[in-house]
């Protein structure tokens, strides 16, 4: 498919999101109450560390006020991908045939899909996050400067595509295995992970969640930023970050085309 003008992408955006706000203005009651489901899993998290670093002391160099950062981290992250979780219905659109709808428009249809269904329940996931976070800043004394939290930020902003892409490139798989069902839905078992501080479990753990499915940069990696790294480590962890999503991003759309050819191959 021909590329598109950027303008054509985000002149859709505003239209979208007013139809987003439309969705979620319809169903008031089902809105205020995943606010308030929210709230209610942020406070077990947080007793739940209260409750087991009481009792055994600090995990490692992991502090209770870093994992209090850590549970705020993990909120924004998971807003962030919530925002765009319509990806969840790919495998479904493409057996139907629904796909088609969006090759048809003068816009890339990955980009159509997505931001056609746009979740604005991130937003309050996000604020929520976002308010452990300062709470904890306030509260605690942690060693943190104007620069490391502007690192951390950046690194928990563009964590959500480590996350994200591997997930939307599981679901492409769809072209070729037809119910990929379940490999999207283990993968999504294994986001329970980055609600832990990643940096203490075994190397080859490490590794993993560094590489090939890179939780750690979703919360562990912006606490170590804000807290306990150097400017210097958190900007060699903030290149490491780049290059991965360069990688993944090449990736999905060498997957996307030829899951597209496929796709018009078999006839839609």
């Amino acid at each position: 498919m021909a590329a598109t003008p950027l303008k054509k992408h985000i002149k859709i955006i505003p239209d979208y999101l007013r139809l987003a706000l439309k969705r979620e203005s319809e169903y008031k009651a089902s809105f205020y109450s995943f606010i308030f489901h929210q709230l209610i899993g942020v406070a077990v998290w947080l007793i739940f560390w209260k409750a087991l670093l009481g009792k055994i002391g600090d995990f490692g160099r992991w502090n209770f006020p870093m994992m209090v950062l850590l549970t705020g981290f993990v909120n924004i992250n998971s807003g962030f991908w919530m925002s765009f979780s319509a990806v969840w219905r790919l495998p479904r659109e493409v057996l139907s045939g629904e796909l088609n709808g969006y090759l048809i428009k003068p816009i890339h249809p990955f980009l159509h899909f997505i931001f056609r269904r746009v979740n604005l329940r991130s937003v309050p996931r996000v604020l929520l996050g976002l308010g452990v976070i300062i709470t904890a800043l306030n509260i605690y004394d942690l060693p943190c400067t104007f620069t490391s939290v502007l690192l951390a930020a950046i690194l928990s902003l563009l964590s959500f595509l480590t996350t994200f892409m591997p997930f939307a490139m599981i679901c492409l798989s769809v072209f070729w295995i037809g119910q990929a069902e379940f490999l999207r839905d283990l993968f999504v078992e294994l986001f329970v992970f980055q609600n832990y501080p990643l940096s203490e479990f075994p190397r080859g753990f490490i590794a993993v969640f560094t590489f090939i499915i890179p939780l750690i940069f979703s919360a562990t990696i912006p606490v170590l930023a804000l807290t306990s790294l150097t400017n210097l480590q958190s900007l060699g962890l903030l290149g490491l970050l780049l290059i991965i999503i360069i990688c993944q991003i090449k990736l999905f759309t060498f997957i996307w085309r030829k899951g597209l050819k496929r796709y018009e191959s078999n006839g839609g």
